[in-house]
C-alpha cells in the first residue's frame, strides 16, 4: 500500500467552492504497482464494491450517522467526509412482507394492510440523510472521527489489495474461506456478475 496523504474535495463539483476532508483512493495512487491491474480486474466485480459498503456503513453507523463517508468524483476515485443524520421514519413493519407503517401496532393492531396477514410488529426505523454540498473544516471535525476515517480509508486499500492476491480470477472460494463462511461446504467457484467499466477504490 502506498502512503495515504489527506485532501480537500470539493463537493459540488467546485460550484460552490464547498470542500470536505477526503483521500485520493484512485488505484495509481494508492495500490501497490505489482498488484493494481489485478485490482482494476476486481473492481469489474460487484463483490469488492459490496466489501467497501460494509466498511462504509459501518464507519457511518458507528458514527451514528453524523458523519458519513463516500465515494465522490467522476470515477468514484475520492473518499469524501460528509455530514448528516438520521431521522425517525416509521413506526412499525410487517415482518411476513416488509411493508413499512407510519403508526405503530399499539395505535392500528397487527394487522398489515399490504399482505393481510397479523405480522406488524413496533419497530423504530430510520432514514439517514447527507448533507452533500455542506463545506466542512478539518477543524470542525473531532479527531476521533478524523482517525476513524483514516483508518476507514486504509482498510479499503487493503481489502482491494487483499482481494488482489488472494481471489484468483473470478473465484470467490478464498474469499469465503477468509471469512470463515465455508464451514464444511465445498465450493468449487462462483463467478461473479460484471459491473460496467469501474475505475476506483
Amino acid at each position: 500500500m502506498k502512503n495515504l496523504k489527506r485532501t480537500r474535495y470539493h463537493t459540488m463539483s467546485s460550484c460552490n467552492n464547498s470542500t470536505a476532508p477526503a483521500y485520493n483512493l484512485k488505484v495509481h495512487n494508492v495500490v501497490d504497482n505489482n498488484l493494481q491491474g489485478k485490482v482494476f480486474e476486481m473492481l469489474e466485480t460487484d463483490d469488492l464494491h459490496y466489501e467497501f459498503g460494509e466498511l462504509i456503513s459501518e464507519f457511518n453507523c458507528e458514527n451514528d450517522y453524523k458523519w458519513q463517508a463516500g465515494f465522490n468524483g467522476r470515477s468514484g476515485g475520492y473518499l469524501v467526509l460528509y455530514k448528516g443524520g438520521k431521522k425517525s421514519s416509521h413506526k412499525s413493519i410487517c415482518e411476513n412482507c416488509g411493508q413499512r407503517n407510519f403508526t405503530s401496532v399499539k395505535e392500528t393492531g397487527n394487522l398489515c394492510g399490504n399482505c393481510g396477514q397479523d405480522a406488524r410488529v413496533d419497530r423504530l426505523l430510520y432514514d439517514t440523510f447527507v448533507l452533500a454540498g455542506k463545506a466542512i473544516a478539518d477543524g470542525d471535525v473531532p479527531a476521533d472521527v478524523l482517525k476513524a476515517f483514516r483508518k476507514l480509508a486504509v482498510s479499503i486499500v487493503k481489502t482491494a489489495e487483499w482481494f488482489a492476491k488472494n481471489i484468483d480470477g473470478l473465484t470467490h472460494r478464498a474469499h469465503l474461506v477468509h471469512n470463515n463462511r465455508l464451514e464444511g461446504v465445498k465450493v468449487e467457484s462462483l463467478a461473479y456478475p460484471i459491473r460496467e467499466s469501474n475505475r476506483r477504490l
